[in-house]
């Protein structure tokens, strides 16, 4: 039987078994066996994602009273406030919820808070400021939940606030109207995996239900909503399962035949194939340039963009948030250098947690990110905000819960939130080291009960009889590909190297066979590999089955990951 142990790759990675070992000799006994392995019958819903799948809004906490404050609204056109958040998540769900409404016939506003100036959440001043001007029904997208001083003083000026968020709460609940968050301990709807988004899309759901019931129902159908509702479940990086897979599903549906305007500016600008497109689009392409807005800009710019209406505005904001993407690919890269630099200094064990008067605020986050996946542990990085206070943004890895991290090192930080896998706030003044010490306790804390993943997990290995156009077709069902569902990865044993070909891009081409059958094999980004590879060679090729769009019919190809030499 063929093992992994003591075997590793040619870009240093170790393989393992994601489930019981699989070995399949033909197309149906691969199919079937990964079926069995993740625990799925070909009759499930998972392979018809579909709207009437979504549960009943009305089961989420608080929902019967914010939809129906909602829906009062509405009848009697009272307008309405949107407090938004700077990132793809709080943009979206700003813009879904200031369309949604204004095709109801409300007059609605927004504000979205300023990433260096304001930070995260609901400040006071928005509050008073949205009262003043003559609002008395305020709507939050994910922000709020740990906002309690906004949230106070919108109880006290009789505002209310309906709060549509996904972030952990604190011990004390705000004081709003209603606090719809999957997140709360008395809740837990969708098995608390919504972004903010999507609980505000629920809450838009349950109001054009109360409003369908009374006769009122907008003549605005909800669906055109789902490309951005998408786009920011991916971009959040939520489970693409039940509840997600059914929304990105339909909302990559809605991206690649009827975008809004602002969405399909953005696919042009990013020089999308519309075709093609798929959560690594949105994952590589359009959240970095709607998110490049609150990193360098203002989230603003990107709100302008998604609720625009005519194409030749949109064409021109969208090529605006292109060009601050680039400067922000610059800038990430420079600060992570210098963040790698100073980490170096302080020796192998330090914890991951830094920062730099220098340091740009739209960056830190994925700077932390980046230092979180090359360390395996979760990291913080910060700048100086203009008080002089030091902010942080954190991000983990699987198997650390970020939120959870926040709250350990609560008695240092002010004005923090976050989810499973990012957060922020700010250290309170004075207590850098302290919230450095904190923070390493509560990641040993964590780790006690962290499993390090394998870098690479194989679902089985599979011989040339078994590489089918058939098989391939099949393993498409399991698109959406995303957090929380995995692509199938497949080890393909035993081949000899017929020919090589380097392409533009380091991209490689091989032609692999088994003595008898023949298959075309592509990996990208290939690098150094291509010096250790030679005609005749026998290996072993770890990588996905597909479809081969370009050659079309039922050409099939293998898109390699990573290679074992055999012997």
């Amino acid at each position: 039987m063929f093992t992994f142990e003591g075997k590793t790759t040619l870009k240093g990675n170790t393989l393992a078994w994601r489930h019981e070992p699989l070995f399949a000799d033909e197309p149906l006994q691969a199919w079937q066996g990964l079926l069995k392995a993740r625990g799925l019958h070909e009759q499930d819903d998972f392979f018809s994602p579909a709207l009437a799948n979504l549960p009943d809004p009305f089961l989420m906490q608080d929902m019967d009273k914010a939809a129906t404050r909602l829906a009062q609204a509405v009848i009697q056109e009272e307008p309405v406030h949107v407090f938004g958040d700077f990132d793809c998540d709080g943009v979206s769900g700003t813009s879904i919820l200031v369309d949604a409404l204004r095709a109801a016939g409300l007059t609605v506003t927004y504000s979205i808070p300023h990433r260096a100036d304001d930070g995260h959440g609901i400040g006071v001043e928005a509050v008073v400021a949205a009262y003043e001007s003559g609002v008395e029904l305020g709507l939050s997208v994910d922000t709020g939940t740990t906002c309690l001083a906004a949230s106070e003083e919108a109880s006290r000026l009789g505002f209310d606030l309906i709060i549509t968020d996904h972030h952990l709460p604190d011990e004390t609940l705000p004081q709003a109207f209603a606090l719809l968050n999957p997140a709360r301990e008395d809740c837990g709807f969708a098995e608390r995996v919504l972004c903010g988004t999507g609980v505000a899309f629920f809450l838009l759901m349950a109001v054009w239900k109360k409003l369908g019931e009374q006769g009122s129902r907008p003549d605005y159908d909800l669906r055109q909503l789902l490309d951005r509702v998408a786009m920011a479940t991916v971009a959040d990086v939520m489970v693409l399962q039940g509840v997600n897979r059914v929304l990105v599903h339909v909302g990559l549906q809605q991206l690649r035949t009827a975008p809004s305007i602002g969405m399909s500016a953005l696919l042009d600008s990013a020089k999308v194939n519309r075709q093609r497109i798929s959560v690594e689009t949105i994952g590589f392409y359009l959240a970095p340039r709607i998110n490049a807005a609150g990193r360098l800009a203002h989230g603003e710019d990107a709100m302008a963009l998604l609720c625009c209406t005519h194409a030749d505005e949109a064409k021109t904001l969208a090529a605006s948030l292109d060009t601050l993407n680039i400067q922000r690919r610059k800038i990430e890269a420079d600060t992570f250098k210098q963040a790698c630099n100073k980490l170096d200094v302080q020796g192998e064990n330090t914890p991951l947690v830094i920062y730099d008067e220098s340091w740009h605020a739209g960056v830190v986050g994925l700077v932390a990110g980046r230092l979180a996946r090359q360390h395996g542990r979760p990291a913080a990085v910060g700048f100086i905000e203009g008080s002089g206070s030091i902010r942080v943004s954190l991000r983990g890895v699987k198997g650390f819960h970020i939120g959870q991290l926040l709250h350990d090192c609560a008695d240092c930080l002010t004005g923090f939130g976050g989810h499973a896998g990012a957060g922020g706030g700010t250290v309170k003044e004075g207590m850098w080291q302290t919230f450095v010490s904190h923070f390493q306790d509560a990641v040993e804390v964590q780790k006690k009960s962290y499993t390090t993943q394998p870098a690479t997990l194989c679902d089985g290995v599979l011989t040339m009889p078994a590489m089918h156009a058939g098989l391939a077709s099949r393993l498409q069902k399991f698109e959406p590909i995303g957090q929380g569902n995995p692509a199938p990865f497949w080890l393909l044993h035993d081949v000899s190297i017929v020919d090589i070909k380097a392409l533009k891009g380091g991209v490689c081409r091989l032609q692999l066979t088994d003595g008898l059958l023949f298959l075309s094999a592509v990996m990208f980004k290939s690098g150094a590999l291509l010096n250790q590879l030679s005609q005749g060679q026998c290996v072993s090729v770890f990588g996905q089955l597909k479809p081969d769009d370009y050659r079309g019919g039922d050409a099939i190809q293998f898109v390699a990951e990573d290679i074992l030499l055999d012997g």
